[in-house]
């Protein structure tokens, strides 16, 4: 379906028009609100794509919405994440029921300034991407809440370093989650049937190529062959485990890369450039402002 059809709302335009209640945030690159359903949703009745990543977590109440065309029955106690690739619709809420929603939104740019160690997750929380919404446990949402409280106390200080202790916290918070995924999956292993556990070897099996040779190769061919199998039966496979597509997971591993040696490396953008196997330095800057925003020389003076 042609992306014109759907509203397309960057986290500025998110706190313009739906945030309305207890909010702090670092410009518009991190939000941290708390809301009722006194919010004006209309614009969110219909396909919308949201340019960050949100968590909401639902302190009371339930609502309905609607993730990549699967309907969700939101209530108290269940945390909903959304991608900026997501298509999500909200069906109006209740108004005659009261709704609290804790709401945390980041976008992609400072995403991508975070620990690049959070690579050590990524491969557990793009799985939840088949299954967006988390039902948590008392003992997670109270941990988590602390979370949001020393984050909301830490934007209203002073300190100069006061972004900085937002980024850590805000990492913690990651692999926080990512540890209530794990442990999920895990537990959904346990149950799965011949087929699905034969999938998600082929998807380890896979992870495990792309992490040896993503420096070098980022065909989906490649990965075919060395597992002996067709690109599309592959492609199949990955997008039914993971939610995401082949080319989606090899592009990640590369950013991960690239922006690790912009960061911790003196090597120059060139050197990057043929260390990951680009076939000259205008492509490269190309590639990477395409999937992170920044061109290479500006994330690395962030």
């Amino acid at each position: 379906m042609d992306n014109k059809l759907y509203n397309k709302f960057t986290l500025s335009k998110v706190k313009e028009l739906f945030l309305k209640d207890n909010i702090v945030s670092i410009g518009d690159d991190f939000i941290l609100a708390r809301q009722t359903n006194n919010v004006d949703i209309a614009l969110l009745r219909f396909p919308s794509r949201i340019e960050g990543f949100v968590a909401a977590y639902c302190r009371k109440g339930h609502f309905k919405c609607t993730i990549n065309l699967t309907e969700y029955d939101v209530h108290d106690g269940m945390l909903v994440v959304n991608i900026p690739n997501n298509i999500i619709q909200l069906e109006p809420f209740d108004q005659e029921e009261h709704i609290e929603i804790t709401i945390l939104a980041v976008s992609p740019q400072y995403m991508n300034t975070l620990s690049s160690d959070l690579d050590k997750i990524f491969i557990d929380a793009i799985s939840m991407l088949k299954s967006p919404i988390m039902e948590m446990a008392p003992e997670e949402v109270e941990l988590s809440m602390q979370y949001f409280h020393l984050i909301d106390n830490v934007i209203n200080t002073d300190s100069e370093y006061r972004n900085d202790s937002v980024s850590y916290l805000l990492t913690s918070i990651f692999y926080l989650i990512g540890g209530m995924l794990k442990k999920r999956l895990d537990a959904e292993e346990e149950n799965d049937d011949k087929t699905s556990t034969r999938h998600k070897k082929v998807f380890e099996m896979f992870i495990e190529l792309v992490e040896k040779y993503h420096n070098k190769e980022r065909s989906v061919g490649f990965y075919a062959d060395k597992l002996c199998i067709s690109s599309k039966y592959l492609s199949q496979i990955i997008k039914k485990v993971s939610g995401f597509s082949a080319p989606d997971i090899i592009n990640k591993y590369v950013i991960l890369e690239a922006q690790h040696l912009l960061r911790h490396s003196n090597l120059s953008v060139k050197e990057i450039a043929d260390q990951l196997n680009f076939p000259n330095q205008s492509f490269f800057y190309k590639y990477f402002k395409l999937h992170t925003g920044y061109t290479p020389n500006s994330y690395r003076q962030k």
